[in-house]
């Protein structure tokens, strides 16, 4: 019976997978759900740690792994309910960043295991990597009186929507955002430019 539900969950599209688990229809689910990405997920925490040349272990690594799937899960799911399939993100995509701002995190607590140094003595080596909360906070003051801007956000087409996302939520670089988004660096900064734009027009 087990195998049989393992090939079932094994056929299922993401979503219909990640509902399977939010459901609690079977453990088999929950298996199929690592199984599918627990490459991926590996993955992005070891490309994140050579992105900003950082010292880690291989158990380092395994830690990440084990928390972000204990982050899915904990308080009945909570976080793994917060991914919604009409914000034209693949699962895949948020996975990654999920993955890439608990790693992000994971490295900004521990300074001395960067093994670049700033081309500049008097520029921190945190400052090359990005604090989504800094960036968000960053944003809403500059805009604070800006009513609409939650309108403007929402009024964005889906793939600038992720864009801003990535750039202001998760706090991806440009470089990354393209990366992630399978687009041209131009592109990113390009969408970008016309986001800004958009948010210091009033009405």
């Amino acid at each position: 019976m087990s195998g049989h539900l393992t090939k079932m969950n094994d056929k299922l599209s993401d979503n219909e997978l990640i509902k399977r688990c939010l459901d609690n229809t079977d453990k088999a689910s929950w298996e199929a759900f690592v199984r599918r990405y627990s490459k991926l997920i590996w993955n992005t925490i070891h490309k994140t740690f050579h992105t900003y040349s950082f010292r880690y272990s291989n158990e380092d690594a395994e830690d990440m792994f084990n928390d972000l799937f204990l982050a899915l899960i904990n308080d009945d799911f909570k976080k793994l309910r917060q991914f919604r399939s009409d914000n034209a993100c693949s699962v895949s995509t948020w996975l990654t960043i999920i993955t890439s701002r608990m790693t992000i995190d994971f490295m900004r607590k521990d300074k001395s295991r960067y093994i670049a140094t700033s081309l500049n003595e008097e520029t921190d080596i945190l400052d090359m990597v990005p604090d989504s909360r800094h960036r968000a906070d960053r944003l809403i003051e500059e805009w604070e009186d800006d009513e609409t801007l939650n309108k403007k956000i929402a009024a964005l087409s889906p793939t600038d929507g992720i864009i801003y996302d990535l750039l202001y939520k998760q706090g991806f670089s440009p470089e990354d955002t393209a990366k992630t988004m399978g687009l041209s660096v131009s592109a990113v900064y390009t969408r970008k430019h016309r986001m800004i734009e958009k948010f210091k027009k009033h009405g």
